[in-house]
């Protein structure tokens, strides 16, 4: 009777990890969260193409992430990534804080676009925070119903590759954020992607001032602010 019990024992814990091996629930959830609220917050098509995350250690990838333009964008998309390394507190799937040591978007390609009223980050920055205040209604929407918040240890985008108006590159600098969300015990997807966002742009503007600066557009130094004011149409 024992040696039955135990090859059963065997044999559940076996199909319990085969499940999480070729199912992979935690990658399905995530790219389900990814593609429903992303959109929704950024006004814009996001999308990847798969997401896979041990369910042991929580180290996984997304692959294939997509971040379109919102309305009034002729360029094809604002950001693009390969990969996007990605490592999480397993247990902490089941609790009202999910824990996220580490996300690494590596060599992605981004075009800062001009348009009327502005760049597309400009807009999609504006439809986030929109959405942030549109109501706590959203935001537990968009935790997935659960009220569930966010902490990330660490955000880094580097070696990125920026384009500007399909006329010329910017150099832009590696982006390190940390600790998002950890004072406050957590914060919502729609605050997590609002901090990312303005880092992001923040950066993209330095950039386009930078390369002003040093007359890759717009003559010497002297001409700079004329040339950015120019750039950015203000």
């Amino acid at each position: 009777m024992k040696k039955i019990l135990m090859v059963l024992v065997v044999l559940a814990v076996a199909g319990i990890a085969a499940y999480f091996m070729l199912n992979n629930p935690l990658g399905r959830l995530v790219k389900l969260a990814v593609e429903k609220f992303g959109p929704e917050m950024t006004q814009a098509e996001v999308r990847v193409s798969s997401v896979n995350i041990a369910a042991t250690d929580g180290k996984g990838q997304i692959n294939g992430l997509f971040l379109g333009n919102p309305r009034g964008f002729k360029t094809d998309y604002a950001l693009k990534a390969g990969v996007v390394g990605i490592e999480l507190e397993p247990a902490s799937i089941a609790k009202d804080v999910v824990v996220i040591h580490k996300v690494l978007i590596d060599a992605p390609s981004i075009v800062y676009e001009k348009g009327e009223h502005g760049t597309n980050f400009d807009a999609i920055q504006h439809n986030v925070e929109q959405y942030l205040g549109a109501g706590s209604g959203k935001e537990q929407k968009s935790a997935g119903g659960t009220g569930k918040k966010l902490i990330i240890d660490s955000f880094i985008i580097r070696n990125a590759k920026v384009n500007y108006n399909g006329s010329f590159d910017l150099s832009l600098p590696d982006i390190e954020l940390h600790g998002i969300g950890r004072k406050s015990g957590g914060a919502t997807s729609a605050q997590v992607t609002k901090a990312i966002i303005a880092e992001l742009n923040a950066k993209l503007m330095l950039a386009l001032a930078k390369s002003a600066a040093i007359g890759a557009v717009g003559g010497p130094v002297v001409g700079a602010g004329m040339a950015l004011k120019g750039l950015l149409g203000k």
